[in-house]
C-alpha cells in the first residue's frame, strides 16, 4: 500500500495566527486511511478555548491588520495568486495526502486539485473588481449618494469530509478577495489538506497573521466557532439536521449573523426515450459512483421511460459491473471506498432497507467489497417507489434507485417538485420542448441537460428547500462574503 508523505507541519499543533500553536486540550483524533483501515495520522481535537483563540486572531486580523486596512485588492489579488502557485507547485504531494486521506481514486484528486487552482485564480481576479455604484437621486438633486462594498468580516467556515481541498477553495478563495478573515473547520476525518494549505499560507509570505486560521474538531468545535459573537458571518457544508442546527444557533446569539447553508441532496436523472441509452446508462452509473455516491448532488434517483425501461436494465447492470475498484493510488481505478467504518455502515443498513423494508429489486451489488476497509459495490435497485425510503432519503453512498417507469414526463415534474431536496436535477433528451418544460418547471439549484456534475468556477451552485440557501462558486459566493452600505451627501452644505 501507498504511504502517505511526510506533513510538513507538525500533527500535534493546530494553524492560529500564521502560526503552529499547541491545543489547549490533549484529545487527538485518529485520522484513517479508508482503503485499508489503518491510521496514518493523529491530529489535536480542538476545544473551545482553541477556537476562541483563532476567532480572536481572525478579528484583530479584520478590524486592526493590513489585510483589510492597508492592503489594496491588488495585493489581496497578488496573495491569492501566489497561493495558487504554490499548490500547483506542490500539487503532487498533495494529490497524494488526499487520495490517501480520503480514499479518492488519483485521477480523481487530480481533476479537483485543477478545479482548486482555478478557483483560487478565479476569485483573485475579482479582488480589485470590487467597487459600489454611484446614485444621483432624481427626486431630490440637493443630495448625492453612493454605495460601498465591504467585507462582511470574521467568517466561519465549517466544511464536510467528502471533498476537503475543492470545497476548502469554494469557500476561501471568495472569502479572501472579499477582504474577510477565516476561521476554518475541516471535516474531522479529512483534515490534512486543509492544515496543508495553512503551511502554503504561511510559504507565501503574503498573508499577515490572523487572516487563515484552521482548528480541528467535532461537533464541540463547530458549536463554539457557531456560537462566538465575533463570526459576522458562517459558512456551513454538510448535512440537513446539522444545517438547521446551525441557522438556528445563528439567529439565537446575541448578534444576528449571516448564514450560507450547502446541504443534501437526493436529485432526479430523467431519461428520455429519444436518446441513446448506452451513453445514458454510462452516464447514471457515473452519477452515482462519483466520489462513492458522497456527493450532495448525487444521482441517486432516477426516472426512465416505460418506452426504455426493460432496455436499459442490462445496460445500467453492465455498467455497475464495470466499474474498477481497487487500491485508489492506481491510475485503473474509478471508484474508492466510502470514508469510514460509520458511513459504510450507514450504507450497507440503506440496502438492507432497500431489500427488507421497500421491497425493491436489487439488479446489482448491494454487499460489500474486498475485506478490507470501507468498500461497497455500486448498488442498483430498480423498480423502486418514489416514497420508499432508499428513493427519498439521502443515503451518502453508490446506491441508485430506477423508480418505477413512466409515460409522462409531467407525472415526474409533479413528483420531483414536491421532493424534500432541491439541489440538483439532470434530463437526457434531445427534445427542445421537455428540455425547456424540465428546466422551467423544477425547482432546483443546478439542473444538467445531457450532462451530470458538471460544474465551473464561474457558475453558481447552490439549492432549494432542504438543500440549504445561499451559493458557492460564481459572483453570488463572492456577493455572500460581503455588505453594503449606502452613503448619502448633502450637496448644498
Amino acid at each position: 500500500m501507498v504511504s502517505l508523505p511526510q506533513l510538513p507541519f507538525d500533527q500535534k499543533h493546530l494553524f492560529i495566527n500564521n502560526e503552529w500553536v499547541e491545543s489547549t486540550g490533549s484529545a487527538t483524533a485518529v485520522i484513517e486511511n479508508p482503503d485499508t483501515g489503518d491510521t496514518i495520522a493523529t491530529v489535536p481535537a480542538g476545544t473551545a478555548d482553541d477556537v476562541s483563540c483563532a476567532v480572536d486572531a481572525a478579528y484583530e486580523a479584520f478590524h486592526h491588520g493590513p489585510w483589510v486596512n492597508e492592503y489594496t485588492g491588488s495585493q489581496r489579488r497578488d496573495a491569492i495568486n501566489a497561493l495558487a502557485s504554490l499548490i500547483e507547485e506542490k500539487r503532487e504531494e498533495i494529490e497524494l495526502i488526499e487520495s490517501i486521506n480520503t480514499g479518492k481514486p488519483i485521477n480523481d484528486v487530480r481533476l479537483e486539485m485543477d478545479d482548486v487552482i482555478d478557483i483560487l485564480r478565479f476569485y483573485a481576479g475579482y479582488a480589485d473588481k470590487i467597487h459600489g455604484r454611484h446614485i444621483s437621486p432624481q427626486a431630490n438633486p440637493t443630495f448625492e449618494g453612493y454605495t460601498a462594498k465591504v467585507p462582511v468580516g470574521v467568517v466561519a467556515q465549517i466544511n464536510s469530509f467528502n471533498y476537503p481541498a475543492m470545497l476548502w477553495a469554494w469557500k476561501v478563495a471568495p472569502a479572501l478577495a472579499a477582504g474577510c478573515t477565516i476561521v476554518f473547520k475541516p471535516g474531522p476525518q479529512t483534515p490534512l489538506t486543509t492544515l496543508y494549505f495553512g503551511h502554503l499560507i504561511k510559504q507565501t509570505g503574503k498573508f499577515p497573521p490572523g487572516v487563515y486560521n484552521v482548528v480541528v474538531g467535532g461537533v464541540d468545535v463547530g458549536q463554539a466557532l457557531v456560537d462566538n459573537d465575533k463570526v459576522d458571518k458562517v459558512g456551513f457544508t454538510g448535512s440537513v439536521a446539522t444545517g438547521k442546527h446551525v441557522i438556528k444557533s445563528t439567529a439565537s446569539t446575541r448578534d444576528v449573523r449571516k448564514v450560507s447553508v450547502e446541504l443534501g441532496g437526493k436529485s432526479p436523472v430523467v431519461i428520455m426515450p429519444d436518446f441513446d441509452l448506452d451513453t445514458a446508462a454510462e452516464t447514471v452509473i457515473a452519477a452515482v459512483t462519483s466520489n462513492t455516491g458522497m456527493n450532495c448532488n448525487c444521482g441517486s434517483r432516477a426516472w426512465i421511460h416505460r418506452d426504455i425501461y426493460d432496455q436499459m436494465m442490462p445496460k445500467l447492470k453492465a455498467a455497475a459491473e464495470r466499474i474498477a475498484m481497487g487500491v485508489p493510488q492506481e491510475e485503473t481505478t474509478v471508484m474508492g471506498p466510502l470514508i469510514d467504518r460509520r458511513q459504510c455502515e450507514r450504507v450497507l443498513e440503506y440496502i438492507r432497507i432497500g431489500k427488507e423494508e421497500d421491497k425493491a429489486e436489487l439488479l446489482v451489488g448491494g454487499e460489500r467489497a474486498f475485506d478490507r476497509g470501507h468498500w461497497v459495490k455500486p448498488t442498483v435497485f430498480v423498480n423502486v417507489d418514489p416514497k420508499a425510503r432508499i428513493a427519498t432519503e439521502e443515503i451518502f453512498g453508490p446506491v441508485l434507485s430506477v423508480l418505477k417507469p413512466f409515460d409522462s414526463l409531467d407525472e415526474v415534474i409533479a413528483i420531483e417538485r414536491k421532493n424534500d431536496f432541491g439541489l440538483a436535477a439532470a434530463i437526457f433528451s434531445h427534445s427542445p420542448r421537455d428540455i425547456a418544460k424540465f428546466t422551467r418547471a423544477l425547482r432546483n439549484g443546478t439542473i444538467w441537460v445531457n450532462t451530470f456534475n458538471i460544474l465551473f468556477a464561474s457558475l453558481p451552485f447552490g439549492g432549494f428547500r432542504n438543500s440549504g440557501f445561499g451559493r458557492e462558486l460564481g459572483e453570488e459566493s463572492l456577493e455572500g462574503y460581503l455588505e453594503v452600505k449606502t452613503i448619502i451627501t448633502d450637496v448644498t452644505v
